[in-house]
C-alpha cells in the first residue's frame, strides 16, 4: 500500500535533489581547477593549491630588422582551457498528485503562548497529504485506476559564466605574466 506523504515533502524532495546536484558540480569544478591549474607540492598546506601551472608557447616572429627571431610566451593553463562549470539553468519538475485526507493539527498545548498567531489565536496548520499518481486518461471510464508513479523531470544544463572571483584571479595571473 502506498502511504500518503505531505505535499511539501513531495515538492521539496526533487528541488533539494537539484540543489544537491549543483553542489556536486561545483565541487567537481573546484577539483578540476586545483588539479589542472596548479602544481601542488607535497609541502603545501591544506587549502593551498600550490603554484600556478603555466604553459609556454614558442613561435617565430620578425624583429624590427626583419630577421626571424624565436619568441615565447608563458601563460597560466587555466586562461587557455575551458573550465567545466555547469549550473542548472532550468529545472522543470512535473508530476501528478492524488490528494488524500487533509491533516489538520494544532501546534503546541493550550498554555503555550509562543505558538499564538498575530491575533492571539492558536496557530493551526492544514497540511494536505497526497501520493504521486498517474493522471487518469480522459478516454478511460475506469474509476478504480491504480495510482502509479509518474514523475517527469526535465533538467537543462548550460555552461555557467565564470564567477567574479575566477575572473579576478585570471586577470591577476595575466597581469603578473605581463610584468614578469
Amino acid at each position: 500500500m502506498i502511504t500518503p506523504k505531505y505535499i511539501s515533502d513531495l515538492l521539496g524532495a526533487p528541488m533539494a535533489a537539484v540543489v544537491q546536484a549543483e553542489a556536486i558540480a561545483a565541487r567537481a569544478t573546484a577539483e578540476f581547477i586545483q588539479e589542472v591549474g596548479f602544481v601542488n607540492s607535497a609541502s603545501s598546506a591544506e587549502g593551498d593549491f600550490g603554484k600556478v601551472r603555466n604553459i609556454t608557447f614558442s613561435y617565430n616572429r620578425l624583429d624590427i630588422d626583419g630577421k626571424v627571431q624565436e619568441a615565447s610566451i608563458s601563460v597560466p593553463l587555466l586562461t587557455v582551457i575551458p573550465i567545466p562549470s555547469l549550473k542548472v539553468a532550468e529545472a522543470e519538475i512535473e508530476f501528478d498528485l492524488a490528494l488524500s485526507q487533509p491533516d489538520s493539527s494544532t501546534k503546541g498545548g493550550e498554555s503555550d503562548s509562543s505558538d499564538r498567531g498575530w491575533f492571539g489565536s492558536k496557530a493551526r496548520q492544514l497540511r494536505m497529504k497526497a501520493i504521486i499518481g498517474k493522471k487518469p486518461s480522459p478516454s478511460s471510464n475506469n474509476s478504480s485506476q491504480a495510482a502509479t508513479a509518474n514523475m517527469n523531470v526535465k533538467i537543462r544544463l548550460a555552461q555557467s559564466e565564470p564567477s567574479i572571483g575566477m575572473v579576478q584571479l585570471l586577470n591577476i595571473l595575466d597581469n603578473a605574466n605581463k610584468e614578469g
